[in-house]
C-alpha cells in the first residue's frame, strides 16, 4: 500500500490510474460485446432485446457496487488505522450478505421471468430474444455480483493490477465464447448470455483465489454487524443509484423511443448507450482508483495526500472530457458501423449521438465528486449528486422534453441533467469537500 501514502508526480498518478480505468473499460465491454455479435449475426431485434434486459444487470451491479464501495471505504479506513482484524470481519460479513442477495434474486427472477420481461417493455416481437437472455443473466447473479465486488476490493487491498487481470481475462473469454455460441453455433441472445455467464465466472474465480491466498484482506470468522451493513448501504448508495438509475433511464428511453420509431429506435438507443458505457468507464476508473487512496489517508490523517489526489484527478478529468467529446463526434459514424451497416437504425443512432455526446463534457466531474464523498464517508452528499444526475433530473427531463421539442428531447435529456448537476456538485465540494480537508489540515497544524 505504499502508493497510498507516498507523494506522486502527475505521470506516476496516471500510471496508477491505468489498471482501474482499463478494468472499468473491460467491464463495460461485456454487454457491448454481446451487442456486437448479436447485431452482426442475429439482427437488430436481437440487439434491442439485449437492451431490454439491461435494467436487470443494473440491479445486480447496483447492489454489488453499493456494498463494494460502501464497505470498501470502511475497510480502507480500518486498514489506515491498522485495524486489520476489524477489516477482515467486515469483508467476510459483506461477502455473506452478497451471497444471500444473489440466491434470492436468482430465484425470484427465474420464477417470474416472463412477467419481468414484459414489465421491462418487451414487445411480443422482441420476447423471443429477451427471455433467453434474461434467464441466463438471472442464473449468473452470483458470479456477476462477486466479480464486481472482488474487483473493487482488490483496489482497497492496494492491488489494482489484479482487478485488471480479472477483467481482461473475462473480456477475452467473452469474445471467444460469443464467437463460438453466436457466430458459429447461431444461438442468438441465448448464446451471448452464456458467453457472458462463463467469462464472468472465470473472472470471479480469479478474484476468489486472490482473496483466499494472496490478499492482505482475508476471510475470517464473520461478525454480524448491522451498523456496518447500514453504513455500507448508505455510504455506497450513490454508486447503487448510478447503476439502478441507468436501468431506470434505459427502461424509460426504451418505452418512449418505441413510440417514435418502434424496435429500430430501441436498437439505436442500445448503440448510443454502449458508447456511453464505454466512455463513462474512464471516469468511473478514475473515481474507483482514487477512492481507496482517499479513505486510507482519511484514516491515517494524511490530508496532503488527499489534496494531491484531488488536484491530479481534476486535471485528468478536464483533459479527458474534451478528448472524449471530440472522439465521439469525429469517429461516431465509424463506431456505429461496428454494430450496424446502415439503414434506418444507423441514421437514428447518428442523429441521436450528435446531441447526446455533449454529456461527456459534464459527467466526469459529477462521477468523481460522487465517488470522492463516498470515500470521505459522506454517503448522503454522494447520493444527492448521483440521484440528481442519474435519476431525478433524467426522469424529469425525459418525461417533459420529448413533449415540448419532440425526439430531440430524448437525446438531450442526459446532457442537460449532467449540466445542471455539475453546479450542485461543485457547490457541495466547495462547501463540504474542500473545506473539510482544509479544516483537518489546519487542525493538525
Amino acid at each position: 500500500m505504499r502508493c497510498f501514502e507516498t507523494r506522486m508526480t502527475y505521470l506516476q498518478f496516471l500510471k496508477y490510474l491505468v489498471p482501474s480505468v482499463l478494468t472499468m473499460i473491460f467491464l463495460s465491454f461485456y454487454t457491448t460485446i454481446d451487442g456486437f455479435f448479436v447485431s452482426r449475426y442475429a439482427g437488430s431485434d436481437a440487439l434491442a432485446g439485449i437492451n431490454i434486459v439491461i435494467p436487470i444487470t443494473c440491479v445486480i451491479f447496483g447492489v454489488a457496487v453499493m456494498l463494494a464501495t460502501g464497505a470498501g471505504a470502511i475497510i480502507g479506513e480500518r486498514l489506515g488505522r491498522k485495524k486489520e482484524r476489524e477489516a477482515n470481519e467486515i469483508f467476510t460479513f459483506i461477502t455473506i450478505t452478497l451471497i444471500v442477495f444473489s440466491v434470492i434474486f436468482t430465484i425470484v427472477g427465474i420464477v417470474f421471468l416472463k412477467e419481468i420481461c414484459i414489465l421491462l417493455g418487451s414487445s411480443n416481437r422482441l420476447l423471443i430474444h429477451v427471455m433467453p437472455y434474461a434467464f441466463v443473466i438471472f442464473l449468473g447473479t452470483l458470479p456477476m455480483t462477486f466479480k464486481l465486488f472482488f474487483e473493487y476490493l482488490v483496489r482497497t487491498d492496494g492491488r489494482p493490477g489484479v482487478g485488471m487481470v480479472m477483467s481482461l481475462a473475462g473480456l477475452i473469454l467473452n469474445v471467444v465464447f460469443d464467437y463460438i455460441f453466436v457466430a458459429l453455433w447461431d444461438m442468438g441472445t441465448y448464446g451471448a448470455a452464456w458467453g457472458t455467464f462463463l467469462s464472468i465466472t472465470v473472472s470471479m474465480l480469479i478474484g476468489l483465489v486472490y482473496f483466499l491466498k494472496f490478499s492482505h484482506i482475508r476471510f475470517c470468522k464473520p461478525k454480524v454487524n448491522g451498523e456496518v451493513l447500514l453504513k455500507s448501504c448508505t455510504n455506497g448508495s450513490s454508486e447503487m443509484l448510478t447503476e439502478m438509475s441507468t436501468g431506470i433511464t434505459t427502461f424509460l428511453f426504451n418505452i418512449i423511443i418505441m413510440n417514435y420509431f418502434g424496435e429500430d429506435g430501441v436498437a439505436a438507443v442500445t448503440i448510443i448507450m454502449y458508447i456511453y458505457y464505454f466512455f463513462i468507464a474512464i471516469y468511473m476508473g478514475i473515481a474507483v482508483a482514487t477512492a481507496p487512496v482517499v479513505s486510507y489517508n482519511l484514516g491515517s490523517g494524511n490530508y496532503e495526500k488527499i489534496k494531491e489526489t484531488i488536484r491530479y484527478s481534476f486535471i485528468t478529468i478536464g483533459i479527458s472530457s474534451v478528448m472524449i467529446l471530440t472522439i465521439s463526434l469525429i469517429f461516431g459514424k465509424q463506431i456505429i458501423h461496428l454494430f450496424v451497416g446502415g439503414g434506418n437504425v444507423f441514421s437514428l443512432t447518428w442523429d441521436g449521438l450528435k446531441l447526446f455526446s455533449t454529456v461527456f463534457l459534464f459527467i466526469g466531474l459529477n462521477v468523481f465528486l460522487s465517488g470522492y464523498f463516498t470515500a470521505l464517508g459522506k454517503g448522503f452528499i454522494s447520493a444527492l449528486i448521483s440521484s440528481l444526475r442519474s435519476l431525478i433530473l433524467v426522469v424529469t427531463f425525459i418525461l417533459i422534453l420529448p413533449r415540448l421539442i419532440g425526439v430531440s428531447g430524448i437525446w438531450i435529456t442526459m446532457p442537460l441533467a449532467e449540466a445542471v448537476t455539475i453546479f450542485v456538485a461543485v457547490y457541495l465540494y466547495r462547501t463540504y469537500g474542500r473545506v473539510y480537508i482544509s479544516s483537518q489540515l489546519s487542525f493538525n497544524v
